[in-house]
């Protein structure tokens, strides 16, 4: 049963039957792990975000967003705190020239979807990031990469509209994020990525999806497929760490193959 708390019968009052209790959220993970929220909401537009957070904000609401379900474990069988889903998909063409154009993505977006539509339309940009679990906002806050050759999700990104806990928006250029490997300042902050302006290229798309595929098939010769994994889930060792613990490698999966 869900825990009994005034101040979150205001989601119920405010939001009505798009507030779901005792929400199993099995399907949302992609280890299907087994837990239960105790009130549940999907962010579908900036407006759903704006507003939530105001609530949550004004009534010190606990809450956990959630994307695409990867790279995430939970071990508690309850939530005790209310889940909020991304599910802002949205994207449109802001600029465009005869060499490139800009694209405005919500942070919603599956990477799976985007990849595939602006590889599609001969833009590159995306194309290495092909089996990529997740959404464009948790790409964004962990920075996700792709190393063969290295590539960021974040590479192409322009300005972003990032939300504060209290509900309120605000413009930030790429630099904001201090993105390194793993690594975005969201991650201290606590702030929202809701969408982003990014330049891709355009460029032909049947050599677009030979690199897509050609990043998937090494995913495939190197990562588990079909079955449930939480992603790229630990970070590789620093070279300097590796050097001074004598390694032949800083690689976490050799680790795990070499260890396990």
């Amino acid at each position: 049963m869900q825990i009994k708390n005034e101040k979150y019968d205001i989601l119920v009052q405010r939001f009505g039957d798009r507030v779901e209790i005792d929400k199993n959220l099995s399907q949302y993970f992609t280890l299907k792990l087994n837990t239960t929220a105790d009130y549940f909401f999907e962010a579908k537009s900036v407006e759903d975000w704006r507003e939530i957070m105001n609530v949550v904000y004004e009534y010190n609401i606990p809450y956990l967003i959630i994307g695409g379900g990867s790279n995430i474990a939970i071990s508690q069988k309850r939530i005790l705190r209310l889940v909020i889903q991304n599910r802002f998909v949205h994207k449109n063409i802001e600029q465009e020239t005869e060499e490139y154009v800009d694209m405005k993505i919500s942070s919603g977006y599956p990477m799976s979807h985007l990849v595939k539509e602006t590889i599609d339309l001969g833009y590159s940009g995306f194309e290495y990031h092909l089996g990529l679990p997740g959404t464009l906002g948790g790409a964004i806050y962990m920075n996700s990469k792709w190393t063969r050759p290295l590539s960021y999700v974040s590479d192409p990104l322009l300005i972003a509209t990032i939300m504060d806990q209290d509900g309120t928006t605000r413009k930030e250029t790429r630099e904001y994020f201090d993105f390194s490997y793993d690594y975005s300042v969201l991650q201290n902050t606590g702030e929202i990525f809701i969408d982003g302006v990014f330049r891709l290229r355009k460029h032909d798309s049947i050599e677009l999806k030979k690199r897509a595929e050609d990043a998937l098939w090494y995913r495939k010769d190197t990562q588990p497929f079909g079955v449930a994994t939480g992603g790229c889930f630990f970070q590789n060792i620093s070279p300097e760490e590796q050097k001074k613990r004598s390694l032949s490698t800083g690689s976490a999966g050799k680790f795990y193959h070499k260890y396990r």
